[in-house]
């Protein structure tokens, strides 16, 4: 018998059903339907990469069969296949050779990027645009200093030829040489153009003393393809006259014609931020003194929208006040 009061049995299984807590189902995100998974576009990457299952298996830590398995999974979801069966050779079809070029430049950049987090943790990553010779033999040196400063910042030093387009490359500032402004580009001028020629101290040993522009002249010039006017103004401006001459070379590369320079195979103008250490410390000399000072000359650029972002704004003002303790040599 039940105690006197207590409810009975229906009665009690009905109040116990109205205190269960039925949890609302969650919604389960849903993928891309046109992403594939990412476990076969893994493995179908490495076969043909490698040509080979048996590489592919090694490369992965998985065995053969998996590999073959999740193939057949790739290909089954795409709905066609991308190898070609039969035959010795693995031999991919001619839309598999593009899906694996593809697939290889994705995962590349994956692969960049991750190095990339992991190296900086929690730093902001601050990405410079410019020439190599910039980038050697005047902004390096003064990186330390910077990082050292604000070590929440890490300066990443990309290379261009052609300058920096903002609209295509993944840079947030950049370092150009020209006249400028230009638009859209907030704009600080870093250094006008100073050039003088300079050359090894074995080569300047042949030179009288004092140099006159006519004996320079005598010896094969270095020539910028891309600076071509520099040696031109800087003859006029000597009053002097020189054609082509035997002996004079031509590069593209300005770091180039440093080092021929540097090595007694002619004379180069120097730019003369870029020959400061140089000079100072012998491996060049500059015989003449007549330095041709133009208003062109290298710009700091960011685009407009962005130049008062913290890190942009914070190594623009540091490498400005930089610039503005040191002297003109």
């Amino acid at each position: 018998m039940r105690p006197p009061g207590a409810p009975s049995r229906i009665f009690r299984h009905a109040i116990d059903k109205t205190n269960i807590c039925i949890p609302t189902p969650r919604a389960r995100p849903t993928m891309n339907p046109q992403l594939p998974p990412l476990n076969p576009l893994r493995v179908f990457e490495s076969v043909a990469r490698h040509a080979s299952f048996t590489a592919a298996a090694q490369e992965l830590h998985i065995t053969q069969g998996a590999v073959s398995h999740q193939i057949k999974a790739l290909e089954s979801w795409l709905g066609f296949a991308l190898l070609e069966r039969g035959g010795r050779r693995l031999r991919l079809t001619r839309g598999g050779e593009n899906y694996a070029a593809a697939l290889t430049g994705a995962f590349g950049q994956i692969t960049r990027a991750t190095r990339e987090l992991v190296s900086t943790g929690a730093q902001q990553v601050l990405t410079v645009r410019g020439h190599t010779t910039l980038f050697v033999r005047w902004l390096i040196p003064l990186v330390p200093a910077f990082q050292a400063a604000h070590p929440g910042i890490n300066v990443k030093l990309s290379t261009s030829v052609e300058g920096v387009d903002f609209t295509r490359e993944n840079a947030d500032m950049g370092i150009v040489y020209g006249d400028g402004p230009w638009p859209g580009l907030r704009n600080d001028l870093l250094f006008s153009d100073a050039l003088t020629p300079v050359m090894a101290p074995e080569m300047a040993a042949r030179l009288p003393s004092p140099c006159s522009a006519d004996d320079l002249l005598q010896l094969p010039l270095l020539h910028s393809n891309r600076r071509p006017q520099h040696w031109p103004d800087w003859i006029r401006l000597a009053g002097a006259c020189r054609g082509l001459a035997v002996g004079d070379m031509y590069y593209e590369d300005l770091s180039i014609i440093y080092q021929c320079a540097t090595e007694g195979l002619g004379v180069a103008l120097g730019q003369l931020r870029y020959v400061e250490k140089d000079l100072a410390e012998g491996r060049l000399v500059a015989p003449h003194p007549l330095v041709l000072r133009r208003p062109r000359g290298y710009h700091l650029v960011c685009p407009e929208q962005h130049a008062d972002e913290p890190k942009i704004a914070c190594f623009r003002q540091w490498l400005l006040a930089r610039l503005a303790s040191t002297e003109q040599p």
